[in-house]
């Protein structure tokens, strides 16, 4: 390879990435970025799947926008937003911090986390109090990660917190009892209790909360994220978004 070559790879190169951090307008491509996060989006057949899937191809066809929706680790997925390498995330579970520099879409899906105990040795969450000397297993870092160190400080932090990038060893450790609980999102803990056929799992509800799609501020403009909203609004009026949810067994948000 030539130097005229590499200098028109290298040129190619940044082209496409400042393609991809300008702000999306209404009639471009919006990407959409989320992780391998069971039932909520996932992959079959190749295709990414489940409910936040299904409602951001149902708004931008509304609002006529290409969207592309990719699936990545977490973390990668909050990387390549903050960097402009993607217009939005999702399902994203609302906190302070992140709003410094997401705005959020209205709220989309009603779902909770709690305590998924052993049934052979049950924690009997009642408060943060409960977790005192226990050992909590725990996706993340992740919201749900950010949550339970939070009500470990609530306890006075006498908790140990295992971290797993996925929540699946998280559940099989806690099926042989070698963690008291696991901290989980109720659908994603419910579905894995599912595919690894645990008899002995209970839950224990600790705190409602909803998911949205976020878009980084710096990256996409106001007036696209406001039509955007206002059609995820529409749809909740009317019913269509209920209608997709149901067909997932899942709640539309208030």
């Amino acid at each position: 390879m030539n130097l005229k070559q590499k200098i028109f790879i290298i040129i190619a190169a940044c082209l496409m990435l400042l393609l991809s951090c300008g702000p999306a307008k209404a009639g471009s491509v919006v990407s959409f970025a989320t992780q391998d996060f069971y039932p909520f989006s996932y992959k079959k057949d190749g295709k990414i799947v489940g409910p936040g899937a299904e409602i951001i191809r149902t708004t931008c066809k509304n609002i006529n926008t290409d969207c592309t929706l990719c699936i990545q680790p977490w973390r990668r997925s909050v990387a390549m937003a903050q960097k402009g390498l993607t217009h939005a995330i999702f399902m994203v579970g609302w906190n302070k911090e992140r709003t410094e520099w997401l705005t959020f879409s209205p709220a989309i899906i009603k779902t909770e986390y709690g305590f998924f105990e052993c049934s052979d040795v049950p924690l009997t969450y009642t408060g943060p109090k409960s977790l005192i000397g226990k050992t909590i297993g725990v996706y993340g870092p992740s919201n749900t990660s950010h949550q339970l160190e939070q009500l470990a400080k609530e306890a006075g932090g006498h908790v140990r917190i295992t971290l797993t990038p996925d929540a699946l060893t998280q559940f099989k450790r806690l099926s042989r009892c070698r963690v008291d609980a696991v901290y989980s999102n109720r659908e994603v803990g419910q579905a894995l209790i599912r595919e690894i056929k645990a008899k002995n799992i209970k839950y224990n509800s600790q705190k409602k909360l909803n998911y949205y799609i976020a878009f980084p501020k710096k990256y996409v403009s106001t007036g696209f994220v406001k039509k955007f909203s206002r059609e995820i609004k529409r749809m909740k009026e009317s019913g269509e978004l209920k209608k997709i949810l149901d067909k997932y067994h899942m709640q539309m948000a208030d």
